[in-house]
């Protein structure tokens, strides 16, 4: 927190740290940390280090709330790599704050998660200090945002230093739902707490219910279906706690072994065609997830694609065999705009609520159709399957006919004349 600034001077506080910084970017620039900082004290005043490590965080909170500017002001002892990545460190709150957008970096959030997730969540304290500079917990709890991004919900990461950690929300589904994610970290590669301390499921039952369901209002409330605890493994028996935790709170709980979502990521991202919808019922399970269950839920998938393409298709003929019979030229299927207009909205109809939301315009009352763009692999295949069904009725409309065309009838009425 900046106390205190101006041209010359800035006053902060870092934790339980006091930093003044005089001059900066000037050729008379000093900064002092108070005495209780030990760095400062025995590594910057003999000279050993430029900087202890509440300076920097006060600059970066100086960038974040562009006082300064990193690349107009010189920064003393911070530059080249070293600014980089406290840079980095800026955009990342700048991104968690909503204050930049940029596009997703789907590629290199996929690889960091295959390089580095499983060793995390197994607490490597040296991956996370060299390549995060955090700790395991803190990476961890980034790392499975990042994974259920990468599955296309959205998320809510926590802010505070108690509570959940991720708020997970199935916004694309029909209905939506929200699930409350609790990550936690091993070293010896299983998550077995509850077992040693099932009084813990009173704590999950009030990040849940006092630190989310009560706080929210109306229909909101409802959406609050799921708590899934997310941990490099679990032992098996611990799903007997899942039953007891629905009994008092209403929501559902499953466990997620960190390969196990990992696996679903890689999955995902090969082949996208699951939906939230078709996602819900893997938060059901009330037990510790398993790859059969991922196959599961893509073979679900496969089905409800299947399903949505021949519903459409019979959609589609069953239209056109009305066409035709009322078409009077032999060279063309006469369609009124009315008729088109009819046939769109009765496939986008059955396309809703998977692939589209219908609804309407402010008080103009205009229809308005919005496409769920992460589902593009989805549409393809419907959109492939519904061509195919196209293109075959247009090539059983031209065997069909035997008489001429209109403009052939016209020529040969003239020519007699």
């Amino acid at each position: 927190e900046v106390k205190y600034q101006d041209e010359e001077l800035v006053k902060a506080q870092v934790g339980n740290h006091s930093v003044t910084i005089n001059n900066l970017g000037k050729p008379d620039f000093t900064y002092m940390c108070d005495d209780k900082c030990y760095d400062y004290q025995y590594q910057v005043k003999t000279g050993r280090f430029p900087y202890c490590k509440h300076f920097p965080a006060v600059i970066a909170e100086l960038i974040f709330n562009q006082v300064i500017d990193s690349k107009t002001t010189q920064i003393e002892g911070i530059k080249g790599v070293v600014l980089d990545e406290l840079l980095k460190i800026v955009e990342a709150r700048q991104k968690a704050e909503g204050l930049i957008f940029k596009g997703r970096d789907v590629e290199g959030n996929l690889e960091r998660l295959n390089v580095d997730f499983l060793s995390i969540a197994k607490q490597d304290i040296k991956i996370t200090r060299e390549k995060y500079h955090d700790v395991p917990e803190n990476v961890f709890e980034n790392l499975v945002n990042q994974a259920f991004l990468l599955l296309e919900f959205d998320s809510i990461p926590r802010r505070s230093t108690g509570g959940w950690d991720i708020l997970l929300i199935g916004g694309r589904a029909c209905p939506p739902y929200i699930g409350v994610v609790e990550c936690k970290t091993a070293a010896n590669g299983i998550y077995d707490f509850l077992l040693k301390n099932p009084g813990y499921l009173i704590r999950l039952k009030s990040y849940c219910i006092d630190m989310v369901k009560d706080k929210l209002v109306g229909v909101y409330k409802d959406y609050v279906k799921y708590l899934i605890i997310v941990a490099p493994d679990f032992p098996k028996e611990i799903k007997k706690y899942c039953s007891q935790f629905r009994t008092s709170t209403g929501i559902t709980m499953t466990f997620w072994p960190a390969h196990i979502l990992l696996g679903f990521v890689n999955m995902y991202r090969n082949n996208p065609i699951i939906t939230h919808n078709w996602m819900e019922p893997l938060f059901q399970k009330e037990k510790v997830i398993e790859m059969e269950d991922i196959n599961e839920a893509f073979e679900r998938a496969e089905n409800e694609i299947k399903n949505l393409s021949e519903r459409i298709q019979e959609k589609l003929r069953q239209r056109f065999s009305q066409f035709s019979r009322t078409s009077t030229d032999a060279s063309f299927i006469n369609l009124d705009l009315v008729i088109v207009e009819s046939l769109i909205k009765d496939m986008l109809n059955i396309m809703a609520p998977q692939l589209l939301v219908t609804g309407k315009k402010g008080i103009t009352g205009i229809d308005t159709i919005n496409i769920k763009h992460d589902y593009f692999e989805i549409w393809k295949r419907v959109l492939k399957e519904l061509g195919k069904e196209f293109i075959m009725i247009l090539k059983e409309e031209s065997f069909r006919q035997v008489k001429n065309p209109d403009l052939k009838e016209d020529l040969l009425r003239l020519l007699k004349a």
